[in-house]
């Protein structure tokens, strides 16, 4: 047997793989949607970004597939994922810093440990005082609503119900879409 010739499709199969950005971890199913930020979350931790900069991002969306994320119309692809189960004291002790840490409390969890998600991608500048893309280091605290972290942030994000149909609501307030959630 040609030891060469074997390792010729082995090691175009490797770089096939490389190139299309498999990662070591799948991206869970649970985070595979769109999710609407709806509101940051006051913590007395210390940030990098102004009020203004964190209030940009409320009613944007977030999208995850298992290759990429897409923010603001612009798609960032994944260079990998990992993904590992954080408890509220693991958090608050990797979190601490000049001032006092952020906590589960603060961010409404309610639960002794979540599934914290980190997904690598290249730098981007997609905002002002930071390479951060938000979005991308999120905690699963239910299928239907995560905690996004960016420069420091955090965000409650919600699951965009794909089949919710959206009607006038002339009956409730004339001229206003809502969300029947049918």
């Amino acid at each position: 047997m040609n030891l060469r010739r074997s390792l010729t499709p082995l090691a175009a199969a490797l770089l096939l793989a490389t190139a299309a950005g498999v990662s070591a971890e799948p991206l869970p199913s649970t985070l595979r949607a769109t999710w609407r930020i709806v509101r940051i979350l006051p913590t007395t931790n210390s940030g990098c970004w102004t009020p203004q900069q964190a209030r940009s991002l409320l009613g944007t969306t977030l999208t995850y597939r298992q290759d990429a994320m897409r923010w603001h119309g612009g798609e960032v692809p994944l260079t990998d994922i990992f993904t590992r189960t954080v408890s509220a004291a693991e958090f608050r002790k990797e979190n601490s810093g000049p001032a006092q840490p952020a906590s589960f409390a603060q961010l409404g969890i309610h639960a002794r440990s979540v599934l914290e998600v980190d997904m690598q991608h290249e730098d981007a500048a997609i905002l002002p005082a930071s390479t951060e893309v938000p979005g991308d280091s999120i905690m699963i605290v239910s299928p239907a609503r995560i905690v996004v972290s960016a420069c420091g942030v955090y965000f409650e994000a919600v699951r965009v119900n794909p089949h919710a149909r959206t009607e006038r609501a002339s009956e409730a307030n004339p001229g206003q879409l809502r969300s029947t959630g049918r």
